[in-house]
């Protein structure tokens, strides 16, 4: 297969490499598959743009746009309003924006062809042939930049697709509502160079008269556009499965580079060493995205931009390495020089430069103290102990390509593999690209083995002796353990294979060639990544913004009605927003732009309550900004999938100029169905029932006050205090929740001790005895020493308790969130003793009275969620079609009733079952 980057193998996309997408606009696979060619320009007609441009002067380049649209791309005036000599512009297309007293309007209209009526349209026009397109305060009465107010104006008339012309550009925007944006920026000048042919070919093949009007309906613009967000997700979709291989690629790569030490932590501390390598590409798919959005190096200057760009960026290391292969294609396994490029570039993230050409980011991602031994550094080693080590620049190539670039087919019908820009995903999808590498644990390989193609696409490690010894039906089973499933021509060749060389051969022949590349046999000892039990019974799914969006807008929307239309930006921001198992942040992400939204909104409505907004950013990026540090709250129980929602997070907040949004006192890890109130450890008790009279009340109440002081300096800092402020404060904070941490852990760590109610009770007893009489160090040893056990055996549990770990949230008037979203696990019912163990179960029973032990998990979600809404909060979930219908009538009905009643408690003029029929219909998949 080859590799293509250079545009010019592929003429069907020349046109759209040189425009640079921002957002997806029209998909390369959607230009292929509809064989969809533009048309070659010639000097006639890059001299009849020519004349049309003011090429020169300082003024507007497109002095008469109708002309340009008239002559050049053949638009009639009868099917655009407003256009000269075209009919009146339908008022309908004005939107007020009550909070800037504005009104928005188009200059044009495209008409609708195959639209009902005369009055449906496909493209808005707006024309600022005077104005740049993204310059803040450039129109009189709101901030906003001429961009964002005509992409204000798409979404409130509902025509998704605009082309805005400014003084220098012509830019297709595509806003669907409920999507992220997208646009390509055409550079008026340049249509009329030779250079710019294919440019002018692109205007054309996209605005046309016949991409408009006469092509079929399935080859028009909106179709088109409609289906490239379509498609996208098959891109998702392959890059999921690239960006696994690129893990195990790292693995193998850091193992021949330092064998001794990677062997050591693969035995020793194999969470460790697999936390490095995911954040490792955690750490690339950041630059790759900060790069391709120009949002790195900080400073724009020409000295600033080759620095980088020569010495440090990924996409000129990986170009420089494409090189190399075609020059040495047999000695890039034994070249060095990548690795240490990269490591110098994580450094200068997390540290800035000095100059402030690049900015600081701060925080655990790029920190070189974490994880040493990426830097050939024994942990506690001091950095200036830091060498790099020998990794291959062949395998740094391998794992580029797999992150930078999507398998193709060309003009020709060939396979190539094409760059992949990082501007065209949604956060979110990137998010979910990443959280395919969640739920797998490092192993040193027991004896030979080798990847094949196991249950949801994963590569599994099979031990071929182990599988040698087994008799041929045993054979069988001993795969189907493991995930491995072959087809019967296959799995009667792994039966009969007789011997150790037949057997690898047969099972070469369904080797995943992300963890076996070319059938290739992992030696004994060496470390490999083995998918575990949980992540190969539930894959990873891309929740698409499409379904977040509506979930979180009905979610949200009782909150906005309480706070009212004209409502203060610190209503705005105190409302609290919740995912109680995040995963990798979509729900999150959809609620920050949501929230940001509505924060505009009130400074419109309030601008002496506006804060002055930094020069690297603009309303839109700060209120997001303010949001996540003040609003939003998730929690998962995969440490990983915590950084990665911080990740997406920061994505979504990144600013050019500033540090990582700080996150950690909003985003954590624990399980959210295991915790307790703060009354039940004032008693000592998980069964508030029973008679247990609080403890230590005084002691609980001033240590949460203490904490949400605390907690109030990190929400509320001002956008200029640094990363490192705000981390000092947070672990004054979280030490200060220590012991009342401890002190809960120890109470539910009794009822996890056994799994009968008489020794729980026991335990419980002794923990209630401690706890009275506190004061000596024996005693919180002692505690402590319990609390600890629930973090080892069969199944470790990390407790969440929630009024604890979030108390500005429960210590207020109306205690609880005022909105929770997201998209929870499922387990059906019995499953959830035979692989979470029989006393997790017992837990959900107790405290979630009344359940049945056959429910499934996801009902228990729905049961905690109503726990932690504030009264008059609303939630919006995905969920299974057993919170509707359950497997037995009288299940059905138990789960049904008991989610009407607390609905009922929680609403006003809404009966609880009417709510619950209401909310299924929309969010019940």
């Amino acid at each position: 297969m080859s590799v293509m980057f250079d545009s010019a193998i592929d003429p069907q996309l020349e046109w759209l490499y040189h425009v640079g997408p921002v957002g997806l606009v029209i998909g390369p696979n959607v230009i292929r598959d509809e064989d969809l060619n533009s048309p070659r320009q010639t000097a006639v007609a890059t001299l009849a743009v020519a004349e049309l441009l003011d090429a020169d002067g300082d003024g507007p380049v497109l002095p008469d746009p109708w002309a340009f649209f008239e002559r050049i791309l053949g638009w009639e005036a009868r099917y655009v309003a407003g256009a000269p000599g075209g009919p009146a512009l339908p008022t309908k297309l004005a939107a007020r924006v009550d909070e800037h007293d504005v009104v928005l309007s188009p200059d044009w209209a495209v008409r609708d062809l195959g639209g009902a009526g005369l009055e449906s349209f496909q493209v808005l026009v707006k024309l600022h042939t005077d104005l740049e397109a993204d310059k803040r305060g450039a129109l009189d009465g709101w901030e906003a930049t001429p961009h964002q107010q005509f992409e204000r104006l798409l979404r409130e008339t509902g025509v998704p697709i605009g082309v805005l012309v400014d003084r220098s550009h012509l830019r297709l925007i595509y806003a669907p509502r409920g999507e992220t944006s997208g646009w390509l920026s055409f550079p008026l000048r340049s249509l009329a160079t030779v250079a710019g042919r294919a440019m002018l070919g692109g205007v054309k093949l996209m605005l046309g008269h016949a991409r408009l009007f006469t092509e079929p309906e399935h080859r028009r613009l909106p179709k088109l556009l409609a289906r490239s967000r379509e498609a996208q997700n098959k891109v998702s979709a392959e890059l999921a499965e690239q960006v696994l291989g690129a893990l195990h690629e790292l693995l193998r790569a850091l193992h021949a580079a330092d064998r001794e030490r990677i062997e050591h932590l693969a035995a020793t501390q194999p969470h460790h060493l697999y936390e490095g390598l995911l954040t490792t590409l955690m750490r690339l798919v950041f630059l790759l995205y900060a790069e391709d959005r120009d949002l790195i190096p900080t400073m724009r200057t020409g000295e600033a931009v080759e620095i980088y760009e020569q010495g440090y960026s990924v996409r000129s290391l990986f170009a420089r390495l494409i090189e190399d292969r075609a020059l040495n294609p047999d000695t890039m396994d034994e070249r060095v020089g990548g690795w240490g490029r990269l490591l110098a570039l994580f450094r200068l993230v997390h540290g800035g430069h000095r100059s402030g050409w690049i900015t600081a980011r701060g925080g655990k991602l790029f920190d070189p103290k974490v994880f040493s031994f990426l830097e050939g550094r024994d942990e506690g080693d001091p950095l200036t102990a830091a060498k790099v080590l020998p990794v291959r620049d062949g395998a740094i190539l391998r794992i580029l390509e797999l992150l930078m670039t999507i398998e193709a087919r060309a003009v020709t019908g060939e396979r190539v593999r094409e760059r992949l820009s990082y501007r065209s995903l949604d956060v979110e999808q990137i998010g979910s690209v990443y959280e395919t590498i969640m739920g797998f644990t490092v192993l040193r390989a027991p004896s030979r083995m080798i990847a094949v193609k196991g249950e949801k696409n994963l590569p599994v490690f099979v031990e071929i002796e182990c599988l040698e010894a087994k008799r041929s039906a045993d054979r069988q089973k001993l795969l189907k353990e493991s995930g491995v499933s072959p087809t019967a021509k296959r799995l009667e060749a792994i039966k009969k294979a007789e011997g150790v060389q037949e057997l690898t051969e047969a099972l070469a022949a369904i080797a995943d060639p992300r963890g076996s590349p070319g059938g290739h046999v992992t030696a004994e000892g060496s470390p490999i990544l083995q998918p575990t039990d949980e992540r190969r019974r539930s894959g990873s799914h891309y929740t698409p913004r499409s379904l977040t969006e509506p979930i979180v807008r009905h979610a949200l929307e009782p909150a906005f009605e309480r706070i009212g239309a004209e409502a203060t930006p610190d209503q705005v921001l105190e409302i609290k927003v919740c995912d109680p198992a995040c995963g990798s942040g979509a729900f999150l992400v959809e609620s920050c732009r949501q929230l940001g939204e509505r924060l505009e909104k009130a400074w419109g409505h309030h601008p002496d309550l506006k804060p002055r907004i930094p020069a690297d950013e603009d309303e839109a990026l700060h209120a997001r900004r303010l949001v996540a540090q003040r609003s939003l709250y998730g929690v998962d129980k995969n440490p990983l999938a915590v950084d990665l929602a911080r990740l997406s997070l920061w994505l979504a907040t990144l600013a050019r100029e500033h540090e990582f949004t700080f996150l950690d006192h909003a985003i954590k890890s624990g399980d959210s169905l295991v915790g307790l109130t703060r009354a039940q450890i004032e008693a000592a008790h998980w069964d508030l029932s029973k008679d247990s009279a609080p403890l230590f009340r005084g002691l609980i109440r001033d240590r949460v006050n203490e904490v949400v002081s605390g907690r109030r300096d990190i929400q509320f800092a001002p956008d200029d205090v640094a990363r490192a402020t705000q981390e000092a404060r947070h672990r004054i904070v979280e030490k200060k929740l220590d012991q009342p941490r401890t002190y809960g852990d120890a109470i539910v760590a009794a009822f996890f001790s056994a799994d009968k109610p008489r020794k729980r009770e026991a335990l419980r007893v002794e923990v209630a005895k401690l706890l009275s009489g506190l004061g000596t160090s024996e005693k919180e040893d002692r505690l402590a020493t319990i609390a600890k056990t629930l973090r080892h055996g069969e199944h470790p549990i990390r407790p969440f308790h929630w009024e604890l770990e979030f108390p500005e949230v429960f210590s207020r008037d109306n205690p609880g969130f005022d909105g929770i979203v997201g998209n929870p696990p499922f387990l059906g019912g019995s499953r959830i003793s035979s692989e979470m163990g029989d006393t997790y179960r017992d837990w959900l029973k107790i405290v979630h009275v009344g359940a049945h032990g056959n429910a499934d998990l996801v009902a228990h979600f729905f049961r905690r969620v109503f726990a932690l809404l504030r009264s008059g909060g609303c939630s919006g979930l995905i969920a299974t079609n057993t919170i509707r219908q359950g497997t037995r009538a009288r299940q059905r009905w138990k789960i049904f009733s008991l989610l009407a009643d607390q609905l009922a408690a929680l609403s006003d003029g809404f009966n609880g079952q009417e709510k619950l029929q209401w909310w299924s219909q929309w969010y019940i998949l």
